[in-house]
């Protein structure tokens, strides 16, 4: 059995697009839990491989394949890619880049 870690940064890093909510964890298509900003959370899961998604809304992030092993843990840093000038293309990114919306990346 293996660990997935997800860290939303703070208020500092977040952007203002997804403060106040919530991203939807899912692992290999099953809903695992939700992080908000400046948390962090940890998510049993099998070894092997897994595929790992961040939802908010019809929105999310690209999928992202990994595999972990016994006692092994991954961590993930999950952002909002509506930061500083980007946050005026919402609409663009809601509407045609929606996979997007999330900057979901492996620390390493």
């Amino acid at each position: 059995m293996g660990n997935l870690r997800i860290q939303h940064p703070g208020l500092r890093d977040s952007g203002y697009a997804d403060r106040l909510r919530a991203y939807e964890v899912i692992v290999d298509g099953n809903t695992a839990g939700e992080i908000r900003n400046g948390g962090t959370k940890k998510f049993p899961i099998s070894s092997g491989q897994h595929d790992l998604l961040l939802k908010i809304d019809w929105c999310g992030s690209k999928t992202i394949r990994f595999t972990t092993g016994d006692g092994e843990v991954r961590t993930f840093d999950a952002k909002s890619n509506l930061r500083g000038p980007k946050l005026l293309a919402a609409l663009w990114y809601a509407l045609f880049a929606c996979s997007s919306w999330i900057v979901l990346s492996e620390q390493r």
